[in-house]
């Protein structure tokens, strides 16, 4: 083929203008200091799972205070309760309050829902599935309880205002609806 055939012209020009463009864009890089979009030298590390599953653990200030416990509580029992769907859900009744302290025990906010689900649905395995879900987001699985009619599992976890424990069961019981139980109790409010 000979140089300067139409051929040969045209796949010359799109090569150069090609390379032409390319010497454009890194030297524009480099002068100005660019970079493309989204991109650095030192990308930081990101963790999509922890900051997924963030809300599933409560957080509360080492200065704790009946106003932060109650948020601070409600706020992780709707995540929780949110990692069942919503379309079997039936009844939820929320018994949640400021309980009070005892001669054991200092006061604490507590959630305690009872969530009534649709027939059928299976929450046994729904209740193992949440556990596997917050030992995951950071909680400590403390002790497990099985049969054919039901499950319970106690967890904790560490917060600056101290340990925060959390019951969740699964009731398949014969004759009644099923249902999954949710409590959470914030860490002991300072003493007055």
């Amino acid at each position: 083929m000979r140089p300067d055939s139409p051929i040969a012209r045209s796949v010359r020009r799109p090569l150069a203008a090609i390379a032409a463009v390319a010497l454009a864009l890194t030297v524009g890089f480099t002068v100005g200091g660019c970079g493309l979009v989204g991109s650095s030298a030192k990308p930081a590390p990101t963790s999509t799972l922890s900051s997924a599953l963030g809300s599933l653990v409560p957080t509360y200030p080492a200065k704790l205070t009946t106003a932060t416990a109650r948020k601070n509580t409600v706020r992780a029992a709707d995540a929780i309760q949110a990692l069942i769907a919503s379309t079997e859900i039936v009844h939820v009744d929320d018994q949640s309050k400021l309980v009070p302290a005892t001669t054991s025990a200092g006061s604490f906010y507590g959630v305690e829902r009872a969530i009534t689900v649709k027939s059928g649905f299976d929450v046994i395995l729904q209740a193992q599935a949440m556990e596997k879900l917050l030992v995951q987001a950071g909680w400590v699985s403390r002790q497990t309880s099985s049969n054919t009619a039901g499950y319970s599992v106690a967890l904790s976890t560490s917060t600056a205002a101290g340990p925060s424990v959390l019951l969740l069961e699964a009731d398949e019981a014969p004759g009644a609806a099923p249902a999954l139980l949710i409590e959470l109790e914030s860490p002991d409010l300072p003493k007055k």
